[in-house]
């Protein structure tokens, strides 16, 4: 399961600045950073939870397109890039020279890690409820309309109620007498 935000951003596309020979290359630079808007630049990490993204390497040429995935990044510089990511090469990505297009594109892996966080969330949501969603208030003073009841503010409101209303049950049969 990924455990993972992948990023993804609209029509980034750049070159390799330096050439990828060696096919255990795990870096690179390219001559533009992907970015969210043209000016913020996405990195890459490896953390708690990564922050991955993949590229698509020679994207028009079916004969070495290669998909990667980087885990980590400064701006141009890729520092850490797990290569051959389908599988198509055996383990031996192709060679690519300066000036090769790199792309970001949507491909499956990227729909995997989406779902593989979606059934995470809803092995959680099967298990438990955040108490970050409970109101915990225990006269329901303060409602809230996107939140819902503890059992014990329940039990102490219905319990205050029933003291109140024998109380004034008590005191209409003494005044009756």
């Amino acid at each position: 399961m990924a455990d993972r935000q992948t990023q993804i951003v609209n029509f980034y596309e750049s070159t390799i600045s330096g050439s990828i020979l060696a096919s255990a290359a795990t870096s690179f630079t390219v001559s533009s950073a992907p970015t969210t808007n043209g000016t913020t630049v996405i990195n890459a990490t490896i953390g708690t939870p990564d922050t991955w993204f993949y590229l698509v390497i020679d994207p028009d040429n079916s004969g070495a397109r290669e998909v990667i995935v980087v885990k980590a990044s400064a701006s141009t510089s890729f520092t850490t890039v797990l290569r051959d990511v389908e599988g198509r090469y055996g383990g031996t990505p192709p060679n690519h020279q300066v000036g090769t297009t790199v792309r970001m594109s949507v491909v499956h892996q990227q729909i995997e890690d989406v779902n593989d966080r979606i059934d995470a969330v809803k092995v959680t949501a099967d298990g438990a409820i955040q108490t970050s969603l409970l109101q915990d208030d225990d006269s329901f003073g303060s409602p809230a309309a996107t939140k819902v009841a503890s059992s014990e503010s329940i039990k102490a409101y219905t319990d205050a109620q029933i003291a109140g209303a024998a109380g004034v049950s008590l005191g209409l049969v003494l005044a009756l007498s």
